[in-house]
């Protein structure tokens, strides 16, 4: 094989017309790797139906089947998703990309399939990969590994896929482990050898956005009190990241006396919990005390971490969160659960603290301990220089090219 690898990244973890800001990190990603690779990106949506009175409907039929962005090809095909029925979603997802796929390899060669996601995505790709005889391999994120892979019906779809992935990227050491115990085969004669399955995060910065810079500068930009004390939380406003648990504990410190008139909280994204969420925080605090932003964008989201004396992430379950990386950057401690790779990049009292998930009688004592505490920031930023998409795109084109590497070896033996 000679010249520059061709890739077709697949994946529904990628940002849309509709869903902007969805999965910036996998487009990040793509950004690095496309200065290695050639690459075309196939991120399938949900079919909706013509239905413009659901709003959900309505604009995911408003994403364009094609788009070009930064001279890539990115194709929106569509896979039907049966509400209440994870188990056909993985073959809805082949059945819906594979044409698209197809024409791919028709038009010029794919040297592999790179699935961003165990489910659908990898147990889709699969299928698609056997029909064309394409080798793929998989990156796993989170809840693709720690919600499917508990589902009966999905969870020997997903060891399926990913024992047959030249390499399975997982994107924390404690996600290595829990697919490595997922793809183990038994020692029988006739039992597949399992994948191999490496730790690459998919967690980086861009310099250029995330930095440390001055805090009462940053204060003063958004109009709040220079020497106030400012804890953000950045995410999806769902079950799995437990915001509840972060209002309950700036409760506990606002009632107890622990906080000062000009401290703030603010929870940047959306998601179905965002009006609960909103409803929790009127009724037992001062308007002003909560501030809610909605999305925000990359940038805006670096100027409010600017802002920040630390960054609180109170989930349930993480992979190796981006967000984590890029509080870091700026300089801010972490004070989060001790869950996935979270404990892997923070470590108490160096860089940030870990509570346990759930606990906000915990979560409160350590998010005042971090906002009394004083921190170099330059020393929390330098913990985290490696995790840069231009090091873990290398990292990913090595894990790649290890795939077919094995595979030119296997066909020079079988011939």
């Amino acid at each position: 094989m000679t010249g520059r690898l061709h890739i077709a990244l697949v994946s529904t973890f990628y940002p849309n017309t509709a869903e902007p800001l969805r999965a910036v990190f996998v487009r990040n990603l793509a950004t690095a790797l496309a200065r290695y690779a050639d690459l075309s990106i196939v991120s399938p949506v949900p079919y909706a139906p013509p239905v413009t009175s659901v709003a959900r409907w309505r604009n995911l039929r408003s994403i364009p089947r094609q788009v070009a962005e930064e001279g890539r090809e990115v194709t929106h095909p569509r896979f039907l998703v049966i509400p209440k029925c994870a188990a056909a979603t993985g073959f809805n997802y082949f059945a819906g990309t594979f044409r698209t796929l197809r024409e791919l390899a028709r038009r010029r060669r794919i040297d592999l399939l790179h699935a961003h996601c165990a489910y659908p995505d990898a147990v889709g790709v699969a299928l698609a990969a056997a029909l064309l005889d394409i080798p793929f391999a998989v990156t796993a994120h989170g809840s693709d590994i720690n919600v499917y892979a508990e589902m009966r019906s999905v969870r020997p779809q997903l060891q399926w896929a990913l024992r047959r992935a030249g390499v399975v990227i997982a994107v924390s050491e404690a996600m290595q482990r829990r697919i490595e115990d997922l793809v183990a085969v038994p020692s029988s004669k006739t039992a597949q050898p399992s994948a191999r399955v490496v730790h690459i995060p998919c967690a980086g910065v861009d310099s250029r956005v995330f930095a440390v810079r001055d805090p009462e500068a940053a204060r003063r930009s958004l109009a709040l009190d220079p020497g106030g004390r400012v804890v953000v939380f950045a995410g999806q406003l769902v079950p799995i990241k437990a915001v509840q648990v972060l209002l309950e504990a700036w409760q506990i410190l606002a009632a107890s006396g622990r906080l000062r008139a000009t401290d703030r909280l603010v929870i940047a994204g959306d998601g179905p919990e965002r009006g609960a969420l909103q409803a929790r925080a009127a009724a037992g605090m001062e308007p002003e005390n909560v501030r809610f932003l909605g999305e925000i964008s990359q940038r805006d989201l670096a100027l409010w971490l600017d802002a920040a004396s630390a960054f609180c992430l109170p989930s349930r379950n993480e992979g190796t969160p981006n967000v984590v990386i890029e509080a870091l950057a700026s300089g801010r401690p972490v004070v989060a659960s001790r869950v996935g790779g979270i404990p892997e990049i923070v470590t108490d009292g160096r860089n940030g603290f870990l509570v346990e998930s759930g606990d906000a009688a915990q979560l409160a004592g350590r998010l005042q301990t971090a906002l009394e505490k004083s921190w170099d920031a330059q020393q929390i930023a330098a913990g985290v220089a490696e995790y840069t998409w231009d090091n873990l795109a290398r990292r990913n084109i090595a894990a790649l090219q290890g795939v077919l590497t094995v595979q030119r070896e296997a066909a020079s033996w079988a011939r």
